[in-house]
């Protein structure tokens, strides 16, 4: 306060002073962000993903998977990220610039956050929603991956915040659905915030404007629709073929069916409701208190945001109809995939609603002094948030440090130090045209450069035989990091060895042996090479 009091005497006023301490709060986000960051690649296989994609394009060579023998199109991620990262390479950008941009699309979010914020709460109550998001464990997670949850998140508060103007002419309609447009480009779950802003249009009887954004939408949407079935018919993998499985790692369960779909929902939304969100909330390394105090704030927050959705919603605005639309979404998305990444883009959301509901319950039951409660609102969930960011900046920083020492693999877990390893030998081993065929062979790509595919999920030996020969595979590689290897690949390595042999192991003790197998097709006879462990 004597701060603030401070300020306000140099002649600064409170639109002033909110943005100096929104500036703070960036600040504050930066630090952490480089406190908690890590140099190493993603383990996941998206970020290689991404990455190839972006090689793709700024060579020259199109929108394609040219890890994959053949070089087929891709249509599974939409192509607005992908051609950030290419345009930062052919700056001159590496993955050090790629994690660079993701830290800098966080702490845009924050500003966009703070304008969407205020067009609802006071100043102080916008503040109150930016710092805890600031400090949320989830948006710091990724505010140095290679991935585009932080792109999607920033275009997505800039489209919520133009729809609140909707009112003040044509432009803030032209931006949001442009925003929102390029938000669907960097995710398809962009979608539900496209089809909120259609609908207030038809709500609001603006018959015009909806036909000229639905034209607009339509295009765009069919575009990239197109562009998947093309992608599909040369075998590329797209969403819409994973929805409806059971489960998408084992396909041979089948297709869900009406029961399985709502046991699905019921699933999902029990579990992003006591599990999810509180780990948002509080990270992923609390103590048994500060996991039950999530759980209660995140009970609250529920309660809070759903009495500042329902009067929201009936005044036709989009935020609250994007977020319906987007958790029917990830609740009926498959439960493998259930994770706080999605639950990331609307975070800010029910923080903004949380603080929205409390404000009116307040004026309901005549409390006074609204702006100290939302301030201990937000107060509240930043401190949720301390406990479980010093034991990450800890780890963090010993990571770093054992990493800066030379160990490029610094706090990998043991199966992914292995996998690297085995890549790396694979780069220095093996031809630069021979065909590799394993788990994550983005990642594959992406440690040795060398092309191949994932094996097909299916327990039929000879299925998986004609995919080694159809792809004209040269090596196998057989590394702990999923359990598909153990489940689909071994099993054939095993009914048929004398088409398999060891050229590589790592055998530590610590973990499961890992090992580069060359496969020999039918026919061929065999030349033993020296093997090397």
């Amino acid at each position: 306060m004597e701060v603030a009091e401070e300020l306000k005497g140099r002649g600064l006023s409170s639109e002033g002073l909110a943005w100096v301490f929104l500036a703070g709060l960036v600040f504050v986000h930066v630090a952490l962000a480089l406190l908690l960051f890590d140099p190493k690649p993603f383990v996941g296989g998206d970020n290689a993903g991404y990455m190839i994609l972006a090689e793709s394009i700024e060579t020259g060579q199109g929108y394609r998977d040219i890890h994959i023998p053949g070089a087929p199109r891709h249509g599974q991620y939409p192509p607005v990220y992908p051609a950030v990262l290419a345009i930062a390479a052919a700056l001159g950008g590496g993955l050090i610039t790629f994690k660079i941009l993701s830290a800098v699309f966080t702490s845009g979010s924050l500003i966009f956050l703070f304008l969407l914020a205020r067009r609802r709460l006071s100043l102080e109550g916008a503040l109150a929603v930016v710092a805890p998001f600031a400090v949320s464990s989830v948006l710091l997670y990724y505010s140095h991956w290679v991935l585009s949850e932080a792109l999607f998140v920033v275009l997505t508060l800039i489209a919520l915040w133009a729809s609140e103007r909707l009112s003040d002419g044509k432009r803030w309609l032209a931006l949001s659905l442009g925003f929102a447009l390029l938000a669907y480009l960097t995710r398809l779950a962009g979608l539900p915030l496209v089809l909120a802003l259609l609908v207030v249009l038809a709500s609001k009887r603006k018959w015009r404007e909806l036909a000229a954004a639905g034209s607009g939408a339509l295009a765009v949407v069919l575009g990239w629709w197109s562009w998947g079935r093309l992608a599909a018919a040369e075998g590329a993998q797209v969403y819409s073929s994973n929805f409806l499985l059971l489960d998408p790692y084992d396909p041979e369960l089948g297709m869900i069916g009406p029961g399985g779909l709502l046991a699905r929902v019921i699933y999902n939304t029990r579990l992003y409701a006591i599990e999810v969100l509180p780990e948002s909330l509080v990270g992923v390394t609390p103590g048994f208190v500060a996991l039950l105090a999530a759980f209660v704030v995140a009970l609250l927050l529920i309660a809070l945001a759903l009495v500042a959705w329902v009067r929201g919603i009936r005044g036709g605005h989009v935020l609250e109809l994007f977020l319906f639309f987007y958790v029917a979404l990830i609740v009926l998305w498959p439960e493998a995939w259930t994770d706080r990444r999605f639950l990331l883009p609307v975070l800010p959301v029910v923080f903004l609603l949380g603080a929205s509901g409390l404000q009116w319950c307040l004026d309901f039951l005549r409390v006074r002094r609204a702006a100290w409660s939302l301030a201990v609102y937000g107060a509240i969930l930043v401190l949720l948030a301390v406990p479980s960011m010093v034991v990450s900046i800890g780890y963090s920083q010993r990571c770093m440090q054992i990493f800066q020492q030379g160990d490029q693999f610094a706090c990998y877990p043991g199966p992914w130090r292995a996998f690297a390893e085995v890549a790396e030998w694979v780069r220095d081993n093996i031809p630069e045209d021979a065909i590799v065929v394993g788990r994550k062979p983005r990642l594959i790509y992406l440690f040795s450069g060398r092309r191949g595919d994932v094996y097909p999920f299916t327990t039929q030996d000879e299925e998986m035989l004609a995919f080694l020969d159809g792809v004209q595979a040269d090596y196998v590689l057989v590394v702990p990091v999923s359990r598909t290897t153990y489940q689909y690949m071994l099993p054939v390595i095993l009914s048929v060895p004398e088409r398999f042999e060891v050229v590589y192991e790592i055998d530590d003790g610590r973990t499961i042996p890992s090992y580069v197998l060359k496969y020999y097709p039918e026919g061929d006879s065999p030349v033993v090479p020296q093997a090397e462990g």
